[in-house]
C-alpha cells in the first residue's frame, strides 16, 4: 500500500486537473492505497470556494470533493495565503476583514508548512510508501 499526498494547483474551470485529482484519489483508494491529505494551492484554490457555481450539465466538483473526503476521511487542506489572495475566505478570514466566508466548512484552512510538514513525517518513515502527484 502507497500513502498520496495530492497537491491540486488550478481552478476548477480553467482544467480538467481537478477532476483529474479526484479520479486518480478515488481509483487509488479503491485500490487500497490512502490519500493522507488534498492540498489545493494557487488557483486550486477555488476548488473550494462555494460561490463558485457550474452551469447546468457541468459537474459539480466542490459537491464531489466533499462526498470523496466524507467517505474516506480524507482531510481537504487550502493553502491561507493562498486564498486570501485570490478572494477565497474562511471564517476568521473574513470576520477579519468584514466580508462573507465562501470556503466550505469541510475544507481546513492551513499554511504551506502544513503540507511540508506532512511531506516529511510521511517520507520520515517509510520513504518508499510515500508518493505526490501534483494536478
Amino acid at each position: 500500500m502507497n500513502k498520496f499526498l495530492i497537491f491540486v494547483t488550478r481552478s476548477p474551470f480553467d482544467s480538467l486537473n481537478g477532476l483529474t485529482a479526484l479520479s486518480f484519489c478515488e481509483a487509488a483508494i479503491e485500490l487500497g492505497h490512502e490519500i493522507e491529505q488534498v492540498f489545493f494551492y494557487q488557483q486550486g484554490v477555488q476548488q473550494a470556494n462555494v460561490d463558485i457555481q457550474p452551469a447546468t450539465g457541468e459537474k459539480n466538483l466542490l459537491a464531489q470533493w466533499l462526498a470523496f473526503s466524507e467517505q474516506t476521511k480524507t482531510p481537504l487542506n487550502v493553502c491561507v495565503t493562498a486564498s486570501i489572495k485570490r478572494g477565497v475566505l474562511s471564517e476568521p478570514d473574513a470576520t477579519a476583514m468584514r466580508l462573507h466566508c465562501n470556503v466550505h466548512c469541510a475544507f481546513n484552512p492551513v499554511g504551506m508548512a502544513d503540507y511540508f510538514s506532512a511531506l516529511n513525517t510521511s517520507s520520515s518513515c517509510d520513504p518508499d510508501a510515500l508518493i505526490c502527484m501534483q494536478f
